[in-house]
């Protein structure tokens, strides 16, 4: 299939109708194969969420050591740019700084493509590393496919080539990926559409997913803490497509997303993933890092963060199974779902458990998010509701939160300090006398009652099941005047209402029940 632009300007309507194309040059979930010997290949990949973000040092260092040597050969490839002239320039700043040696391989257009012998020894033959640029990720998958250079990518990366990038070169090595293809201004004359789209035109597009070359089995997210430039979330837009991707194929074969902040990189190395970041996020709110994003049973989406830069590296299976540990281990409803609204209280009650989630970075995030505009921070806590004390969650909920203990429990350093933050008294109650308690309530509930009688009669009721049979004290002298006005009470009572039972059997007074025995009194 041949494919190329006509156009520098207007790309959307030549682009759309290949939303559904099938680009994988590798079987999900499986690793590449030795053609030869049949063992299994892995590819080397060194990717982050922003278009440029391998040139920083860290991630930098990291791609020049992946490959083994002090000044690896690299392969430029900027077709999701167009080959622009000035992103090969940022594109490869840092590998002219030490010194590489760098070919460059221009595919956009066909007068400028090589032939397939050509192609093959600057693809095959030649780098140590192929560096991928940010741009229009669908154009690149179209037309890599059209002239085969995505097989020789893949022969590359059997050969143990790494293969790096940010943005579309972080998703291309994906199952599939989200990207803003479609957008007016993802063309090589960018700028120049820009200053001619009126403002509303400029918002006047949809993110859309898209199969990739199939290293990886996730769906990719790149700059997931971020909007597109119509001013959508893609974390939002990601769920939407997770879930849809989800409920066509069915709730049997999970499909699992993988996002990347600007500032975070991924290796994948030895068919195991490692975590790294830079730091805070572009916008100061949370630590940037990678995502696991899948849909539970509830057919609700979550959105795991990772914990970066711990040095250690686990396959995409163990990261999900982790990810997925970590959100049953927090009772349900659960911290992480994506949420219009931002509730502090259960990011600070309910803590990550595992080392899939970063908790202080959360809770930090979500202590400064309460004012932000932050899609990200606001996906990984809960919809704001008062934490209910119930029979049913009791034992797993103590106490209600309240913002004093939020406060005291945020600036607690020590599990001590957390654990001495004070839950307030529950509700007070009103003791009701009912035919079912009466022969246990001797007494009408304040009627002529004092503060200090009230207050023993509570004390009784409390401890009257901790004191073995025998041990008890004897009961204090009957009061005289407190007895006649409740008999007084009761009489008027019953004058007032013949129907109603008698609040006093004639004779003897109600017997209170104490472990095994009954003991007869006029006081509590």
């Amino acid at each position: 299939m041949y494919f190329e632009l006509a156009s520098d300007f207007v790309i959307n309507d030549t682009l759309k109708p290949h939303v559904g194309d099938n680009f994988r040059v590798a079987a999900p979930g499986l690793p590449l194969q030795c053609p030869d010997t049949g063992r299994a290949i892995y590819p080397k990949i060194m990717t982050t969420g922003s278009g440029n973000g391998i040139h920083e040092p860290a991630f930098f260092a990291k791609i020049v050591a992946m490959t083994g040597k002090e000044k690896p050969k690299v392969v430029y490839i900027g077709t999701p740019f167009f080959d622009r002239e000035d992103k090969y320039e940022s594109g490869t700043k840092s590998f002219r700084a030490i010194g590489c040696r760098i070919k460059r391989l221009m595919v956009a257009k066909e007068c400028t493509t090589p032939s397939p012998e050509e192609m093959r020894r600057i693809i095959v033959d030649f780098p140590d590393v192929i560096v991928v640029s940010g741009g229009n990720s669908l154009f690149a998958m179209l037309r890599w496919q059209s002239i085969g250079l995505d097989l020789l990518i893949k022969e590359a990366a059997m050969k143990g080539v790494v293969l790096c990038g940010g943005s579309a070169g972080c998703g291309c090595w994906f199952d599939t990926m989200q990207t803003d293809s479609l957008k007016p201004e993802a063309c090589k004359l960018s700028e120049r559409v820009l200053t001619e789209l009126s403002a509303e035109e400029r918002l006047n597009w949809s993110f859309v997913r898209i199969s990739c070359m199939g290293y990886l089995n996730a769906f990719c997210v790149p700059h997931i803490d971020t909007k597109g430039t119509n001013e959508v979330a893609r974390v939002d837009i990601a769920k939407k497509m997770l879930l849809d991707a989800q409920l066509e194929s069915g709730m049997e074969h999970p499909i699992i997303g993988f996002g990347v902040d600007e500032l975070a990189g991924v290796v994948y190395e030895n068919g195991k993933l490692s975590i790294m970041s830079l730091g805070k996020r572009k916008n100061g709110i949370g630590e940037a890092t990678c995502h696991i994003l899948y849909v539970d049973q509830r057919r609700e989406v979550m959105c795991i963060p990772l914990t970066p830069n711990t040095g250690e590296a686990a396959t995409l299976e163990e990261l999900i199974e982790r990810a997925m540990r970590s959100v049953e281990a927090l009772q349900s409803p659960l911290d992480l779902i994506v949420s219009e609204e931002i509730s502090i209280s259960h990011a600070v009650h309910r803590r990550g458990v595992s080392r899939a989630i970063d908790d202080w970075g959360l809770i930090d995030a979500s202590v400064k998010a309460t004012e932000a505009d932050d899609p990200l921070v606001a996906d990984q806590l809960l919809p704001s509701h008062t934490h209910e004390r119930t029979p049913s969650n009791l034992l797993y909920s103590p106490a209600p939160l309240t913002i004093e203990r939020i406060t005291d429990d945020i600036n607690a350093t020590t599990l001590e300090e957390r654990c001495a933050a004070p839950s307030p008294p529950p509700p007070p109650h009103t003791h009701q006398r009912t035919p079912s308690n009466f022969q246990h309530s001797p007494a009408l509930h304040n009627i002529g009652r004092t503060s200090e009688d009230t207050s023993t009669m509570s004390s009784c009721r409390n401890d009257h099941e901790k004191v073995p049979v025998g041990e008890l004290p004897p009961p204090p002298a009957p009061s005289v005047g407190l007895f006649q006005s409740m008999m007084t009470a009761a009489a008027t009572a019953e004058q007032l209402n013949p129907n109603l039972p008698p609040l006093f059997p004639r004779g003897d007074p109600p017997a209170i029940k104490v472990g095994n025995s009954y003991s007869h009194t006029h006081t509590c």
